[in-house]
């Protein structure tokens, strides 16, 4: 059902302005110094960001290296994590001292299948160690597997749509021949792994540090794209639905150093590879003064386009792409060097997307005399708009790293993102917008919901009665996604499926039947409780409709049927086999449990879960 593409004729000219001036954007800044939020030496897979307490908020993992003031005793054999606070600031670091050898890489899924993001951590001696988060980001360690030699990188992917997240590692050839090998640990449930196929590759270069999920040829497959340890080249392997891939396109070449990561940019529904390339002369490295975008296509091609640079990249850094000023098109944030020989001063940039594959000027958004060593896209706060995050440090003499800090950029554009955000009350799943009952009372129906993916979200869409009345390419970034429309729909029943998908295909599926055109919730057959308000997962304003019906055995009559909210008793009603009220409610998570009981003393009970902004 959902995998297909859309088609998009995308022009591949140069760098255009247009006449228009780019809408502004802006950012509010925390900076973090004493207690740093991550490092990003190690590379892309050595310093992760997701939601491990389910506040809505991405948290920080990081390997524990000596150079970076983490707090850490154990520097290099511990990993460390810094979790949301949930009021837009970051706790220091917790350590998790590994049981042997140095934390290298890591990989975040639910791999107990309950809607809480776990971990996977590599070292250096060929394990891999499972943590598993309690749902509050504190981890414990669950299991260890024996790798087939110490890992180069390591992804988090359904590689074999099985709806369970899998797990693909590298291990590089060794000698100078490049390339590596691609092993893939097939999820069995209750992260259990099982070894699926082996695939060798080779390029130019040796695999390190950085693995990534796509899918560049937009067949619905997911596929990896492997960085090389020196950066002078990356190459896309395309995956065949069985855990096993074949070699793609190499991109980058041995006089460029350049660090590509996948993107989405022309919102076509395959990814798509931006890096910005530095020359390498003589050891030293300098930047250039374009960035690389290598198009993906449906025959398993890629094709070039260089965007114009103001200034020069910074070497070892890629393009962040996604919507920042809210008007559905792709936008890039890249850090330049002023005097392109990597003294600065250094800006980062923000170049607004034309919709046709050119970008306009850039526009800065921070600057400074440190060296901009990393730059992210994440969701750091509770809206739709993509923040960021960024590593800087001053340069010693002898190009040792000084004062290193992390900022945490918010982004406060306005702009027309979307009304429902990703869910603040779940690491993984829906949060629904509107409807929020399963009673609508006249039509066209407003729908609206957002996501959170286990992989980088790819898209979401809405199917009723069958047929699909809304598809979202263009909302996406990091793990969130959204989606809504107006629908007009004739009175009586409907059912309503939404689906959230991430580069992987990983599919969230949510599902209600919408009765259009009454104000009565259906009443069941039997000793049962049915309750259409509020939705499960909705997020709502208080006060909040608490609607059910229910119905008892035949001969037997209702006593009473009662609604609790967190284990307090709100509402009763008595001999009526209809409960409706209103409640006022604290912001927060609640637990709506709805009971009906007979004269007989049988009862019946439903329980949904829904939050109040």
């Amino acid at each position: 059902m959902l995998k297909h593409t859309l088609a998009l004729s995308v022009s591949l000219s140069l760098f255009t302005p247009m006449a228009a001036s780019a809408q502004n954007v802006s950012f509010s800044t925390t900076t973090y110094s004493q207690n740093n939020l991550w490092n990003p030496n190690g590379g892309p897979n050595a310093a992760i960001r997701v939601d491990l307490n389910a506040d809505g908020r991405e948290d920080f993992v990081s390997d524990g290296t000596a150079s970076w003031a983490n707090g850490c005793s154990a520097a290099g054999h511990s990993f460390a994590v810094s979790l949301s606070n949930g009021d837009g600031t970051y706790a220091a670091p917790v350590c998790y001292e590994i049981p042997t050898g140095f934390a290298l890489y890591f990989a975040a899924g639910d791999f107990y299948q309950i809607g809480i993001m776990d971990l996977a951590v590599t070292n250096d001696q060929g394990d891999l160690y499972i943590y598993r988060n309690n749902g509050s980001g504190v981890l414990s360690l669950a299991s260890t597997l024996t790798l087939n030699g110490e890992a180069s990188g390591i992804v988090a992917a359904d590689v074999n749509h099985d709806g369970k997240i899998d797990l693909v590692y590298d291990v590089a050839n060794n000698g100078s021949s490049g390339g590596g090998s691609l092993y893939t640990l097939f999820d069995e449930g209750n992260a259990g792994f099982s070894a699926g196929p082996t695939t060798t590759y080779a390029m130019n270069a040796e695999p390190g540090g950085s693995l990534a999920v796509g899918d560049f040829d937009g067949d619905g497959v997911g596929d990896i794209l492997v960085l090389g340890v020196t950066l002078f080249n990356a190459e896309v392997l395309y995956g065949d639905n069985t855990g096993s891939f074949t070699a793609g396109p190499i991109v980058g070449s041995t006089a460029l150093q350049a660090e590509y990561q996948p993107f989405d940019v022309n919102t076509d529904g395959a990814s798509d590879l931006i890096g910005s390339p530095a020359a390498l002369n003589n050891g030293s490295i300098s930047g250039q003064n374009y960035l690389d975008l290598e198009w993906g296509h449906y025959d398993r091609t890629l094709s070039s386009q260089k965007i114009q640079l103001q200034h020069c990249t910074i070497a070892s850094n890629s393009p962040q792409v996604a919507d920042f000023d809210g008007d559905s098109i792709p936008d890039i944030i890249i850090a330049e060097d002023a005097d392109c020989q990597g003294n600065g001063p250094y800006t980062l940039n923000f170049m607004k997307g034309n919709g046709d594959g050119t970008f306009q000027a850039e526009q800065v958004i921070y600057s400074t005399n440190d060296v901009i060593s990393g730059w992210h896209v994440m969701r750091a706060s509770h809206s739709s708009k993509p923040d960021l995050t960024v590593w800087q440090f001053e340069n010693g003499s002898d190009n040792t790293i000084l004062n290193p800090e992390e900022l945490v950029l918010v982004n406060t554009t306005s702009g027309n993102f979307p009304a429902c955000t990703a869910p603040n009350y779940l690491s993984v799943g829906f949060n629904v917008c509107g409807q929020t009952s399963m009673v609508a009372p006249s039509s066209p129906v407003n729908l609206s919901f957002a996501s959170s993916n286990e992989t980088p979200g790819r898209d979401m869409e809405i199917w009723v009665d069958g047929q699909k009345v809304a598809e979202n390419l263009k909302n996406n970034y990091s793990y969130s996604s959204s989606v809504q429309a107006s629908v007009p729909l004739s009175t009586g029943e409907h059912e309503v499926d939404v689906f959230s998908v991430g580069w992987d295909q990983f599919l969230l599926l949510y599902q209600f039947p919408l009765y259009v055109g009454t104000d009565s919730c259906p009443v069941p057959s039997g000793l049962s409780v049915f309750a259409c308000s509020p939705l499960s997962d909705a997020t709502l304003t208080s006060p909040v409709q608490a609607y059910a019906t229910g119905n008892v055995n035949s001969g037997e009559a209702i006593v009473r049927m009662e609604v609790w909210v967190d284990g307090v008793k709100e509402y009763s009603t008595f001999g009526s086999n209809t409960l409706k009220t209103m409640l006022n409610l604290a912001p927060g998570w609640h637990q709506f449990a709805y009971f009906i009981v007979a004269n007989d003393g049988a009862q019946a009970e439903t329980i949904y879960y829904a939050a109040v902004q």
